[in-house]
């Protein structure tokens, strides 16, 4: 295995870095949103390279090897095979929710969402003028968990789709084999089509377990489900947006992707050969990358859980860390961490004004200055 440097500072604010020009003061660790502080795989920066010699930027084909390449990562990480035919490119995983939204739902139908929850969760249907409705997941010591009796609860005769995000964002669950099919067979009793957004599927952070996608775990789950899949988050790509909607079902995948036509932007030239050279490239880097984030969460684990009043569970797969704040006595956490020159994401914007998100995706020494700064806080509280 190749010796990456994931400890390495690389200054991101002259680049215009939506992440690190969030905040007016510039001493603030910005650790909100998930774009991690490291540089991608060096054979995709390599290929993009190449590609941008050639000097001209016209619209771009999808590459021929790129499906390929996709069906031969799914089935070697999680063992589910897939058809070619079922897999339509698009920019973006979001632009899929919204698709999604649009292809399933007519006006005046609602989705199902569990929250705390990612926010253009709650968009999608809003975009779309269409409803929804939102669970609440259950805290299980830490792990959030599907609350089964509260989505039979909530479902109506204008139900029509029930948004699944697996790894989850924020919570960093990965849901079991067993707590996926459960879902299923209650979707699958009531007719609902289950949207399920995988972008973290290759942030496993659990060394005893792998990802289970939804639509592998029976005929009638990959029937009733589009998965939304992106290499954007796994090789730190999410300024060259490229994403994959595999949909089994013939007619769903047909209205897809006719509802993506005059609403979904042509995905870009560099994306196409990022995405390429990482599937093809990127998996040295990516097991190394995954050991660094195993060490990174660890340590930000037991640092936080020695705070008294914050507690930090997980995550079991993603690079987000969703801190439990609830018995802190504050009552704004968020500002609190940024007070303290810590860049957190508000909760809130989740649903859950309580907790808040940390992105752990930096360099060690950055993560350790942060957990200083936040343990130096909550040391001078009166």
């Amino acid at each position: 295995m190749k010796d990456y440097n994931f400890d390495k500072n690389i200054d991101r604010i002259s680049t215009h870095s939506t992440k690190w020009l969030k905040f007016d003061n510039p001493e603030i660790l910005p650790m909100w949103i998930a774009d991690m502080d490291f540089a991608s795989p060096p054979e995709v920066i390599q290929a993009i390279k190449k590609r941008a010699d050639l000097g001209i930027f016209g619209y771009t084909e999808l590459p021929p090897d790129l499906t390929p390449l996709l069906q031969d990562r799914i089935l070697k990480h999680s063992g589910w095979e897939i058809d070619p035919e079922w897999v339509t490119w698009m920019p973006g995983v979001v632009v899929g929710l919204n698709v999604a939204c649009r292809t399933i739902l007519s006006l005046g139908d609602m989705v199902v969402t569990p929250s705390p929850i990612y926010a253009p969760f709650v968009y999608a249907p809003d975009n779309m003028n269409r409803g929804i409705l939102r669970t609440s997941l259950l805290n299980n010591k830490g792990r959030l968990e599907l609350d089964y009796a509260s989505i039979e609860s909530l479902i109506n005769k204008d139900t029509k789709m029930f948004f699944f995000c697996n790894p989850h964002n924020p919570g960093g669950t990965l849901f079991e084999e067993s707590e996926i099919k459960k879902l299923v067979d209650i979707c699958v009793e009531k007719e609902i089509i289950i949207c399920a957004d995988e972008i973290h599927s290759d942030l496993v952070l659990d060394v005893e377990r792998k990802h289970i996608h939804l639509a592998q775990t029976s005929k009638s789950a990959a029937n009733n489900s589009i998965t939304l899949v992106s290499p954007t988050k796994t090789f730190n790509m999410q300024g060259l947006p490229c994403g994959a909607a595999i949909i089994p079902n013939d007619e769903i995948r047909k209205e897809f992707r006719r509802n993506m036509r005059g609403i979904s932007a042509h995905i870009s030239i560099f994306s196409y050969i990022g995405a390429e050279a990482a599937y093809k490239y990127g998996e040295p880097w990516h097991k190394a990358l995954i050991e660094y984030l195993r060490g990174n969460k660890e340590y930000l684990a037991n640092e936080i859980n020695d705070i008294e009043g914050i507690s930090l569970y997980g995550p079991e797969a993603t690079y987000l860390a969703w801190i439990d704040c609830s018995s802190s006595g504050l009552d704004n956490p968020a500002d609190f961490f940024i007070n303290a020159g810590v860049g957190v994401h508000d909760g809130k914007w989740f649903g859950n004004k309580d907790f808040v998100r940390l992105n752990f995706g930096c360099p060690r020494s950055i993560l350790e200055e942060a957990v200083s700064r936040i343990k130096k806080a909550f040391s001078q509280r009166n």
